[in-house]
């Protein structure tokens, strides 16, 4: 019997782990409001290229010793010499144009040592919202970016007069010295002459823009990853993105309709791109085009019965004095773009993406490419949000991983049986997403911090959208706000463990993080441009916590924690093999069959394989973000014993939105 239970164990592990969380987003995420210049973003879709921290210098060195085996200074060298001619024949590119770094960068070379300023007082702090406001102009540089992300953006001093997507600039020189002037301002000031919030944003920032300036050297990064991500890409939240926006006036409803027109340009652009990366030779596979194109279609589908014809006439509602005459006018001229221009332009994108089906396409790590190495090292460090190596983070998820998979063994070889039911059967969902999200507001109340009073809606994707969304997403729009919360749900998604859903995008995950943030946080940029890492480690870790809530027996909460967490470690560590060690789809299945001592084939794992070789990070932002946010908490916890939970998840929110290892310093001297 033991062994019959074993084997259930490994098998339920195993069909866990073949279906990982796959993106959930907040608004920032989607616009590509992270720490990388414009032009290597190219408005990429959720991912948040956040970066890591500074720490001192015996750490300095250990990252020096794990990120490179070599100290010399990076040079740009070109790629071999190759041309291609696109599909129409009429543009020809040269790859030896495209820069990328001869070998992995040191923490030294990403984060030059620089002389600290002597500005300090008022001049220092003028110094500090002059950059902020510079640099968030520079980052919401579309009129969509500057209407999602603010109630009112003229309270920041930012604006927008072109109605548009923004454009998808490859020329970075002006990126550049923009840039480079940024941290000559914020090198001219004296750091340990600023209070808590401004060192806070001091440190961020600094951080933030020298990875910027390291990125902005090699055009190569441009075209390593598609911008058309069949999970993640812009058309996968288009609609939803569309539906939040809101008409106080006739000007806003028409600007809408001006948006709408624009998306042809947008996705031309988007279209342009791929095509130019298969001419240059980074195809993506055709596996991954008719997936693209599949995305697309699924939004093709929409046109006859779109929830966003019902959504336009009903936030006209909100127009003061708007005449009958008016609303016809615009609801005419809405109808009349939606199908003339926004649903051919996504059978025009569908199309074009299969056309790209043949252009040779291998699934592979990022580091086959020139240069990839590199990148993904600089990836790894941000979207890990730390300053700990690749290499000695590996070792130490190899570790977690095995004792995990001890413990699992244990549980199963010890003779006591009564955690079967709950765990075979998880009572995790109370019901509907309005049901589970106020069972756990309640739920929560003893063990984190007060929130301040804020509202949220919710939306369902729509059955022709599912196969191509995530489970759920968390969208934090107007950000000035605390009432534009919104959760989307996919209800293809729902099962027994919805409530652990439920936790991971409300409360206490995405939505009880960004709210709380923003009500102790005086540097906006800190919560716009806050890590990939950091939210998703946030908002994974918790929803494990959240397993108390609902399982009774202790063993099998024990177990679900379990393979929750050997989902998104797991997930991670197969990204670090396939992009950094260059691991085939074999490697990995033969990987997870030793692990979980189980039998699996390349096609069971082939899923995973394809969505980190698609997005290089993509299981690092949530399985090292989780094991960070884990091992930082668990770090204070041993030096505060007699802390609460409320009191160490408090120091933990009220430290902000920087790195890992910043977080512990400031946990410790709230805590002390």
């Amino acid at each position: 019997m033991n062994k019959r239970l074993t084997k259930v164990l490994a098998v339920f592990l195993m069909l866990s782990l073949l279906t990982p969380t796959v993106a959930c987003s907040q608004v920032e995420d989607i616009f590509g409001l992270h720490h990388e210049s414009r032009s290597s973003r190219r408005d990429r879709h959720r991912d948040r290229d956040d970066d890591d921290d500074d720490e001192d210098e015996d750490e300095d060195e250990e990252e020096e010793e794990e990120t490179s085996e070599t100290t010399e200074e990076t040079s740009e060298t070109t790629l071999d010499v190759t041309t291609f001619d696109t599909e129409p024949g009429d543009t020809t590119y040269d790859i030896a144009d495209l820069t990328y770094p001869d070998h992995v960068p040191t923490y030294d070379e990403l984060h030059p040592a620089h002389m600290a300023g002597t500005i300090s007082g008022d001049e220092a702090s003028d110094i500090l919202d002059m950059v902020e406001h510079d640099v968030l102009q520079w980052a919401i540089d579309n009129y969509v970016d500057c209407e999602i992300l603010f109630e009112d953006p003229s309270v920041f001093g930012i604006t927008c007069d072109t109605v548009s997507w923004g454009e998808m600039d490859m020329d970075v020189e002006d990126d550049a010295a923009f840039i480079n002037e940024q941290l000559e301002l914020l090198y001219s000031i004296d750091p340990d002459s600023l209070d808590y919030q401004d060192r806070a944003f001091y440190d961020k920032i600094v951080y933030d823009l020298e990875i910027d300036a390291y990125m902005v050297q090699y055009s190569a990064f441009n075209f390593y990853e598609t911008s058309l991500d069949p999970l993640l890409g812009p058309q996968c939240d288009l609609f939803f993105i569309l539906d939040v926006l809101e008409f106080d006036s006739v000007e806003d409803a028409q600007n809408y309709i001006l948006l709408l027109e624009d998306l042809d340009r947008y996705f031309d652009e988007h279209c342009d791109f791929e095509e130019e990366r298969a001419a240059r030779g980074f195809a993506s596979t055709d596996a991954v085009y008719a997936d693209i194109a599949a995305s697309f279609d699924g939004l093709v589908a929409q046109e006859d019965d779109c929830f966003l014809y019902e959504s336009f006439e009903a936030r006209l509602d909100n127009i003061d004095g708007l005449t009958d005459d008016v609303r016809t006018e615009l609801i005419d001229a809405h109808n009349a773009v939606m199908h003339d221009t926004v649903f051919p332009e996504f059978q025009e994108c569908s199309d074009r993406m299969n056309a790209l089906i043949g252009s040779g396409g291998v699934q592979q790590g990022v580091s086959a490419y020139p240069g990839g190495d590199a990148y993904y090292a600089v990836r790894f460090a941000t979207f890990s949000n730390s300053s700990v190596g690749i290499d000695e983070r590996t070792v130490q998820l190899d570790n977690m991983l095995t004792g995990l998979m001890d413990s699992v063994n244990a549980v199963a070889y010890s003779g006591d049986f009564s955690w079967y039911d709950e765990y075979t059967n998880p009572p995790c969902s109370l019901g509907d997403v309005t049901e589970n999200l106020d069972y756990l507001y309640e739920q929560i109340a003893p063990d984190f911090p007060d929130l301040p009073e804020h509202e949220y809606r919710l939306r369902d994707v729509p059955e022709a959208l599912e196969e191509n969304f995530s489970p759920a997403a968390y969208l934090g729009y107007h950000l000035d706000s605390f009432d534009s919360n919104l959760i989307i749900t996919n209800r293809s998604g729902v099962d027994e463990t919805f409530g652990i859903t439920c936790s991971h995008e409300g409360y206490p995950g995405h939505m009880f993080q960004s709210v709380y943030t923003r009500s102790v946080c005086e540097h906006p940029y800190l919560y716009i441009a806050d890590s990939v890492g950091y939210v998703e480690g946030w908002a994974t870790y918790v929803e494990n916590y959240c397993f108390k809530y609902f399982v009774t027996n202790e063993t099998a909460m024990v177990l679900l924690q379990a393979d929750n967490e050997l989902n998104v470690l797991l997930f991670a560590r197969l990204d670090i093999g396939i992009n950094w060690e260059g691991w085939s789809l074999s490697d990995c299945t033969t990987y997870l069959s030793d692990l979980l001592g189980g039998s699996l084939n390349d096609s069971a794992v082939e899923h995973m394989y394809n969505i980190v070789t698609n997005q290089p990070g993509y299981g690092v932002k949530y399985g090292i973000g989780f094991l960070n946010t884990g091992l930082t908490i668990q770090s204070v916890r041993e030096q505060f014993p007699d802390a609460t939970d409320e009191e160490i998840f408090t120091a933990y929110l009220n430290a902000l939105p920087l790195t890992f290892e910043m977080i512990e310093e400031r946990m410790v001297t709230a805590l002390s």
